[in-house]
């Protein structure tokens, strides 16, 4: 193992120097299972009360022996020739307020064990502090194995690991699917009939008590907490203030275990948990706070202090241990199935994962920091208390680190129900097309001659008889199709599940079965407005739903869900090469600490030109106290949200002559615009590069489907033309030029489309950072594709090809504009091929 922790050591970045340093000290070896007691009390005593409450051997020969591990409450092993107890009491002294409670543990147990949740089996409670100096309770010893570091280093066998770890997230699922009575539980954790659980919330209350904890302990010890831990507390509090809606647990009573780890389990040589011990953190909470703490191991190297090391950085197939997305995976697959508030609350948190994680390490650091200062009072449990104790201000280092990550899909749950299974999909797709074919084409070529020759006055309108296509779409179900749903719905699912109750998807859980749909809507110019799904209105509301506030949400998604506005997103710039956007110089400034003031010119703003058009989303560098000039690229910009009346829409854009009326492109002017901070901002200042990708991902997919959907329609339209017309005397569809171009497009067209649902795939199952080649191979593929098929198509039908009397002309346009819009061919290419290089340099080194 030390060579192990060598090799971790060299890959550790300079910006986490710390642990660096902490792994190349010398390892510590782990102490035994037992050892002699350390912290004395009256035996004799004890089994004498004992007797009185519970039936025990009659031979006064017992061997005590106390617990070696744990930093928490000493723990005592009482062994007859024939039966085996524990005694578990308070630490001696002076102990922080509220720590340290067995009276609650002997209360859970006794409440939780009858639930199938594997407790101690409860025996006695002693709050009489005459019998040892403090309460003490006692529980039947459980025989079975227990692994005392994460690594499970203790077994040589690599399947073990795995289980053992499988278990312990089956356990957590076991414990927060628990049917709790309120009253019991009130009880357990120590309130009267009157006093109300403390429901919601729980991260933030976690931060609170443990900054108190923390502060508690640094004066135990005679110092001050240092700025940059309070600090930390703030920053904290403010990330899960942002995601309140997301991270809450109000719903649902649920146990949370707060001390979640395998070494507060015990198991059986089959691997299943036998008991769940250390309840003394317990509470109503969230169950994603625990699933994290048990996580924990994954954010952290290997470092020298037993519990509190982890394995980031090995290669944990070849150690035998779980993937995060598996232990994830198999949480929640154990949930309560008839529980679907539970499960809800469950989903809405997964994104924040890491978030749950920095909450923990933050506990964990002030538990640690309440060791250290126990160990200087002298009045520590664990032999190692000092050590352990010193580690506090890495922790909280892990802490600030995993709270300063985005959101991340890669977490959201797998489900295997099938409710969207392949047949429904199926259905749905022949639903949409069928809707496209008998509402909207019948009408297409009327509502778009508006767009090419109506005046200026009229065509900038919205077009009733759309709208009236979108109230029918919306009654039939057909809408906000693209907003995947967080259901039971489906065999596996997309990273971007981001609708709810308050905010309802169109059915689907996965980007590849909405490719399937999105490249049916591309049959039509006018279908993805019709169903709610067209750009940038779709990328728009995902940013919402996954970076948005509360407030932001209420505002600007609820209307865009519901398809009374419009959106855009302000990103180009006329005055840079924006196809690399750290170019991007339009700015966004602190003016105080609650404003900002917005300023830039903006140009390729699709949707701006519409008069439902009421918000966009704007991308800026950030300017002021809050980015250090000195930030690396990808962390000097922002995205923020500006009403459209306060900007100043310039003048339309055309492409090739098209200025898709009315939705248009527009030039856009941000002049010195003052607007709340609270109101405008989006996930932080510096993190623009972090909510464009999240939002490009599957908005590149979109994208390419619909070309897809679009060389469709014009190759049926094409078939039907030369199949009816002749040339040189005989039908056009009998040329043999013709033909190779017809099967060249049929060729050309399935090979893109199981190209993007390849991508998709991957995004579903990974997320858009393991997906990025496959993103940028559709972006160059497909585009590239679409202008080869049309173009050739067009030149099948002649002149009348190259008018607006058919959409292959308009088709055209917009394929070879996916050439540019969301990154040029030059910028993916650039990306393939450092993945594709990285890849075969590395193979290299291997050799």
């Amino acid at each position: 193992m030390a060579s192990v922790l060598l090799g971790i050591s060299r890959q550790i970045p300079e910006s986490m120097l710390w642990i660096r340093q902490a792994l190349n000290k010398k390892v510590i070896k782990k102490g035994g299972g037992e050892t002699k007691v350390r912290q004395e009390f009256d035996v004799k005593r004890v089994i004498k009360y004992l007797r009185t409450k519970i039936q025990l051997p009659e031979s006064d020969e017992v061997n005590v022996r106390q617990f070696s591990h744990g930093q928490s409450n000493p723990t005592y092993i009482l062994r007859w020739p024939n039966r085996s107890l524990v005694v578990r009491k308070q630490p001696s002294g002076s102990l922080l307020r509220g720590a340290h409670d067995v009276t609650r543990e002997y209360r859970l147990a006794t409440l939780l064990r009858p639930l199938d949740v594997p407790a101690p089996n409860a025996l006695v409670l002693c709050e009489d502090t005459d019998i040892i100096d403090t309460k003490f309770w006692c529980y039947d010893y459980v025989e079975g194995r227990h692994f005392k570091d994460a690594y499970l280093g203790e077994t040589n066998n690599l399947s073990d690991r795995e289980a053992i770890y499988i278990s312990a997230a089956k356990c957590a699922a076991t414990l927060h699917s628990a049917k709790l009575e309120t009253t019991a539980l009130q009880y357990a954790l120590g309130r009267g009939p009157d006093e109300p659980l403390k429901l919601g919330n729980y991260l933030a209350r976690q931060v609170r008590t443990w900054q108190k904890q923390y502060q508690s302990a640094d004066a135990k010890l005679g110092e001050s907490t240092s700025q940059y831990v309070l600090d930390h507390c703030i920053a904290l509090s403010e990330k899960i203030d942002n995601y309140k809606d997301q991270v809450d647990e109000r719903q649902v009573p649920c146990i949370a275990h707060g001390d979640l780890r395998c070494d507060n389990m015990i198991f059986d040589t089959e691997n299943r948990v036998v008991a769940l011990l250390d309840w003394e953190l317990a509470t109503s909470g969230h169950p994603v706070s625990d699933l994290s703490y048990l996580a924990m191991p994954y954010f952290i190297p290997p470092l020298p202090a037993g519990p509190m090391s982890g394995f980031a950085g090995l290669e944990l197939k070849r150690h035998g241990l779980p993937s995060l997305e598996t232990l994830i995976h198999e949480y929640t697959k154990s949930l309560n199935t008839d529980n679907e508030t539970l499960r809800d609350v469950v989903d809405r948190a997964l994104p924040h994962f890491e978030l749950f994680a920095a909450v923990g390490y933050w506990r964990l650091a002030s538990i640690v920091r309440g060791v250290y200062a126990r160990a200087k009072a002298g009045n520590a449990s664990a032999a190692n208390a000092a050590l352990v104790g010193s580690l506090a201000s890495s922790l909280v280092n892990i802490s600030r680190d995993l709270a300063s990550r985005p959101p991340s899909q890669k977490f959201q749950r797998r489900n295997y129900s099938t409710r969207s299974s392949r047949s429904n999909v199926d259905e749905l797709a022949k639903s949409v097309e069928a809707f496209i074919r008998e509402e909207i084409l019948p009408i297409e070529a009327e509502l778009l001659e508006k767009s090419y020759s109506s005046s200026q006055e009229e065509r900038w309108k919205p077009y009733p008889k759309l709208d009236q296509l979108k109230a029918k779409a919306k009654a039939a179900g057909l809408w906000n199709l693209f907003f995947l749903q967080k259901e039971e719905d489906s065999i596996t699912s997309s990273p971007y599940q981001l609708a709810n109750e308050q905010y309802p998807g169109g059915g689907l859980s996965r980007l590849i079965d909405y490719a399937c749909i999105c490249e049916i809507t591309g049959m039509s110019l006018l279908a993805p407005e019709v169903f709610n799904c067209s750009a940038p209105d779709t990328g728009n509301m995902e940013v919402l739903a996954a970076f948005g506030t509360d407030a932001q949400k209420k505002q600007w998604l609820k209307p865009l869900l519901a398809g009374e506005i419009r959106s855009c997103f302000a990103m180009t710039e006329p005055a840079v090469a924006s196809s690399d956007p750290t170019n991007l110089e339009a700015s966004i400034t602190d003016d105080g600490d609650d404003y900002l003031i917005i300023n830039g010119t903006k140009h390729w703003t699709s949707g701006a030109m519409d008069p439902r058009c009421k918000i966009a989303i704007f991308m800026g560098k950030a300017q002021g106290s809050t980015v250090p000039s000195d930030a690396p690229p990808h962390r000097r910009h922002s995205m923020v949200l500006v009403p459209m009346e306060l900007a100043t829409v310039q003048r339309p854009l055309r492409v090739f002559g098209f200025d898709d009326a009315p939705h248009g492109h527009a030039q856009v002017l941000f002049d010195n615009i003052r607007i709340p901070k609270s109101e405008a901002m989006l996930y932080g200042h510096g993190r623009g590069f972090d909510i464009a990708q999240a939002r490009l991902g599957p908005g590149r997919v979109h994208h390419c489907m619909r070309a897809i959907g679009a060389c469709e329609r014009a190759l049926e339209l094409t078939k039907h033309r030369i199949a009816t017309r002749t040339a040189f005397g005989k039908p056009i569809s009998h040329h043999g030029s013709i033909q190779h171009d017809i099967a060249n497009a049929r060729i050309d067209i399935d090979q893109a489309r199981l190209l993007v649902q390849s991508c998709a795939a991957v995004i579903d199952e990974k997320g858009n950072k393991e997906a990025r080649k496959q993103i940028a191979m559709i972006k160059v593929a497909v585009p590239r594709m679409a202008c080869r098929v049309l173009d050739s198509l067009m030149q099948m039908w002649g002149g009348l090809g190259l008018s607006t009397d058919t959409p292959l002309a308009h088709f055209y346009a917009q394929a070879r504009v996916l050439r540019q819009a969301d990154g040029p061919d030059e910028v993916h290419l650039a990306t393939i091929a450092k993945i594709e290089l990285g890849r075969d340099s590395r193979s290299n080194k291997k050799g």
